[in-house]
């Protein structure tokens, strides 16, 4: 019977499951569904910029303007429009190792929020690059800004 008890206690004592529970109604519903889809280190974009596409038309642009001196290019990924949006961040002109990394940061009723991190790696270079990143969003139709 103390076994028993002893067994119980341990069991309860060590669940994690309420503390996660606290820390997911913190965030927004939208940061573990932000999904990368693709990213490489030539975009063709000499500025830093955000594009959100929400149709095939726009992807597909986006796509033959990156394919432009690529051979073979990059396939142009199949997505719901009806269920998802894509995000897309081209970094500009940079020097050196760089890999973006978008995130939530914040979300309103309105709004949602995106910074990007560097999680790039210390590497010695002198190339120019123009990385860029796909990222894959339930559909919303919230305005979604660059900070």
């Amino acid at each position: 019977m103390k076994s028993i008890l002893l067994i119980l206690v341990l069991l309860f004592s060590s669940c994690k499951g309420q503390e996660k529970g606290v820390t997911k109604d913190r965030k927004s519903k939208f940061a573990d569904q932000l999904e990368l889809i693709e990213s490489d280190n030539y975009s063709g974009s000499d500025e830093e910029e955000l594009i959100v596409v929400t149709d095939m038309k726009t992807l597909q642009k986006f796509y033959s303007n990156l394919n432009r001196t690529r051979k073979p290019g990059l396939p142009v990924p199949q997505i719901d429009f009806s269920k998802e949006l894509l995000i897309i961040y081209c970094a500009g002109k940079r020097q050196n190792f760089f890999e973006p990394k978008l995130f939530i940061e914040k979300e309103t009723e309105s709004n949602l929020v995106v910074r990007v991190i560097d999680k790039g790696h210390d590497k010695t270079s002198t190339s120019i690059i123009t990385p860029f990143s796909v990222y894959k969003l339930p559909l919303t139709q919230k305005e979604i800004t660059l900070k």
